[in-house]
């Protein structure tokens, strides 16, 4: 790092002379024009002119097999790029499998859409504009997909019915791709960050919560998933149930931490209700085992909700986290009394 002295230039206006290697290496020149991004940190970061064609803009991949088109598509979506190109030309074209393939993918990764197709390949293109994404009403959304998942999970149980819910399932993940997608950009493009208007410390939070509600919603459909083999009558499957309420509840406390719609105390709840879950899941593991006949389906059951536990207290971990750089969290110490 280095220190320049700040300067008038007559009229008010403030000047810092630039690095003359910088210049050099961004090849600027008097004349040319630069960007300021001011950030709400305070942190004012200077970048030569951004060009619409950069790293991020364009990828192209060859057309791989249909077991590996989603893989490789959902790939270059999370990390940004804004056009995408499957190249077919060595092929003919797609096959119908990779077509399908192809297809699902799409579906599954929001403002993303085919716009050309041919004999050589398909291009994608991401057709959202940043400025009108809201990274924290998405992460909003997932968890009201994610709290609906978990509650219908626990209510299979103990109704007895098989459930499902891919439905929902893949809304979590579409969700959370595109949060992913947009935290990516932003670790390489200053104007994203200003088009969606939350700092990067900001969005890594959010990434973090989108990725664990996600996994939640998997881990409850996975928890459905055993609904319809054991007895709804036996009071262990109750218990699995309420645990799985439990765990709920303080997924729940956790990301309400995050998105500012409770104090740092919720993140706190959380962490001390996934400590009773993890011992109470513990005694349940222990009682379930010593019997002879029991349900060894519930085992699975108890996995998802430890499964779910450890989630809750990951976002809890980052409403703390979030406490802490937005000044809502104060620490009080009892001091002993300085002596006399």
């Amino acid at each position: 790092m280095e220190s320049r002295k700040v300067q008038s230039v007559g009229g008010g206006t403030l000047t810092v002379s630039l690095p003359r290697e910088w210049a050099d290496a961004a090849g600027l020149a008097a004349g040319d024009s630069v960007d300021l991004h001011a950030h709400l940190d305070g942190v004012l970061v200077l970048q030569p002119d951004a060009s619409a064609d950069d790293d991020t803009s364009h990828v192209t991949l060859p057309a791989v097999g249909e077991d590996r088109i989603a893989t490789v598509v959902r790939a270059a979506y999370t990390a940004g790029y804004r056009t995408i190109t499957l190249d077919a030309d060595a092929s003919g074209g797609l096959s119908t499998g990779q077509r399908r393939a192809l297809d699902r993918a799409v579906r599954g990764l929001p403002g993303l859409s085919v716009v050309e197709e041919g004999e050589g390949g398909v291009q994608l293109r991401y057709v959202l504009d940043p400025s009108e994404v809201s990274v924290t009403q998405s992460v909003r959304q997932l968890a009201f997909v994610a709290r609906s998942v978990q509650r219908d999970a626990a209510n299979a149980l103990t109704d007895g019915h098989e459930a499902a819910f891919d439905d929902r399932t893949s809304q979590a993940n579409r969700l959370s791709s595109m949060v992913e997608r947009h935290f990516s950009r932003a670790l390489s493009r200053l104007d994203e960050v200003d088009a969606l208007g939350v700092a990067r410390p900001r969005l890594a939070e959010l990434r973090t919560t989108a990725r664990e509600l996600a996994g939640v919603a998997a881990d409850a459909n996975r928890l459905a998933a055993v609904a319809g083999d054991v007895n709804p009558e036996d009071a262990a499957t109750a218990e699995v149930a309420a645990l799985a309420g439990t765990a709920r509840e303080a997924v729940d406390d956790a990301t309400r931490s995050v998105l500012g719609d409770d104090g740092v105390d919720a993140a706190h709840d959380a962490l001390a209700a996934t400590e009773g879950l993890r011992d109470d899941l513990d005694d349940f593991d222990r009682r379930l085992f010593e019997v002879a006949d029991a349900e060894y389906r519930l085992v699975r059951a108890a996995d998802a909700v430890r499964a779910l536990t450890d989630r809750a207290e990951r976002v809890a971990a980052v409403g703390v986290q979030h406490g802490l750089r937005d000044d809502a969290y104060v620490a009080v110490a009892d001091a002993p009394e300085t002596p006399q």
